[in-house]
């Protein structure tokens, strides 16, 4: 026997005003809207709080994926205070311990053809209407942990540039550990090469956007420092030619952390420890390397 509604049924409401507000240009009023966002919201954070086996059926990624239906109805829902505080609550109870794991972006979703084309509407809104507003700042980072997709973080750096300067969520209001971002290492040449631009341009900048400020310089660190002897020969040249490149930088103080990181700590303000000075390895490799500099100049790669 068929059941008679979706599993995500008590989304169901806040699908359709979605869906209203992509068909028709002015939506429902403003009042219809914030109400029934309200009464989703309240329901569906009954039921997580007390019958959380009526949910069960639907995955983390979908609850995230309605979440963030919330921010795309229209440019003032989700600055309403009592949406904020239902939404903050909700997103608390994706982020916990023991759901957090379960959480698989990859994976179908109902009513969704593709998660990837979800966050970059998504991205498109944020830029658009958000200025800076922390709750959804938190939701677009949510999905750029590092076990996600590399698509995801590709279409930011690669496509949505102009939104790290909106993305001002402080490291202490970050809903997840800083290490999901950070572990393990990065191994897309691509979006290391775009951390690598964002950062010597300026485009991303610890004041701007501290989370993915600490994220990017943990991760190119990691690969300018690396001595992988399987890495292909254009993997080996473009980490030579961005070491290079960060040991002549003008900024004195994107160098330094660029080669003097340590380890992730959201505690401190820049959201990560700095060797006082490089280990001996390291030193010895950076030695090496600025002599090849000296004589034979920057390499182009």
């Amino acid at each position: 026997m068929w059941p008679l509604l979706p599993t995500d049924w008590p989304f169901l409401p806040l699908i359709r005003l979605y869906h209203q507000a992509s068909d028709t240009p002015s939506g429902l009023p403003p009042t219809d809207t914030v109400g029934t966002a309200m009464r989703v919201l309240q329901w569906v954070l009954v039921l997580e709080s007390w019958r959380p086996q009526a949910l069960w059926a639907v995955p983390p990624a979908a609850h995230l994926a309605r979440l963030m239906c919330v921010f795309l109805v229209d440019s003032e829902l989700f600055r309403e205070s009592p949406v904020q505080r239902l939404v903050a609550a909700l997103l608390a109870q994706l982020c916990q311990p023991q759901v957090l794991p379960n959480l698989n972006l990859d994976c179908p979703l109902p009513g969704l053809t593709s998660f990837p084309d979800l966050y970059a509407n998504f991205l498109d809104h944020f830029e658009a209407v958000s200025f800076g507003d922390h709750l959804f700042g938190a939701l677009v980072l949510l999905p750029l942990q590092r076990r996600f997709s590399v698509t995801l973080r590709l279409t930011l750096f690669g496509e949505h540039v102009g939104a790290l300067r909106a993305l001002s969520l402080p490291l202490t209001q970050l809903p997840v550990s800083l290490e999901c971002y950070t572990v393990p290492p990065e191994d897309n040449l691509a979006l290391l090469q775009l951390y690598f631009r964002t950062l010597v341009t300026g485009a991303l900048r610890p004041h701007w956007c501290p989370v993915l400020y600490a994220v990017a310089v943990a991760h190119v660190n990691s690969f300018i420092f690396s001595q992988d002897p399987q890495s292909s020969d254009e993997v080996k040249a473009a980490r030579r030619s961005m070491l290079q490149k960060t040991w002549l930088l003008a900024d004195e103080g994107l160098r330094q952390h660029l080669l003097h990181y340590k380890l992730p700590n959201s505690t401190l303000p820049e959201g990560f420890e700095l060797y006082p000075q490089l280990p001996p390895l390291r030193q010895h490799y950076l030695q090496r390397l600025t002599s090849t500099v000296l004589q034979n100049g920057v390499s182009e790669t």
